[in-house]
């Protein structure tokens, strides 16, 4: 198994001093993810469970995408393996403020099951300092 270091939960300003992301000015978990396949599940309060599965496209390699469920809302539809997968409801926020892609009202069929963040970056010089000036 990898070696995990286990950093203390801190000010979002100290994890950004320590080079991770903020996000809000709350307390912050920072995780330093290995190589290879690696989840991390975390629950609320409530019961409300969250699994993130960092994934790689080849064995052992970095992580290349993130696919993200949240197990307890109560319905599920069938996977590609021939089991079941919980269904959730979701929305991406871009600029504005506006929901580009939103499954709030979707059929229950239609549902996601899992969310992939893909974890590719754009070369700096092909982003435009301000999209709306760009030709």
């Amino acid at each position: 198994m990898a070696d995990i270091i286990d950093l203390p939960i801190m000010r979002a300003a100290d994890a950004e001093a320590i080079g991770f992301a903020r996000f809000n000015d709350v307390p912050h978990k920072a995780i330093d993810v290995p190589d290879g396949g690696f989840t991390i599940s975390a629950k609320t309060s409530d019961g409300n469970r969250v699994t993130l599965y960092f994934g790689p496209y080849e064995t052992g390699g970095p992580p290349r995408f993130i696919d993200i469920q949240y197990h307890d809302r109560g319905s599920t539809i069938p996977d590609a393996n021939g089991g079941r997968a919980p269904t959730f409801d979701s929305f991406a926020i871009s600029k504005g403020g506006a929901h580009v892609v939103d499954s709030r009202d979707l059929p229950e069929e239609r549902k996601p099951s899992i969310l992939v963040l893909m974890l590719d970056r754009i070369a700096a010089e092909m982003v435009p300092t301000d999209p709306d000036q760009s030709a």
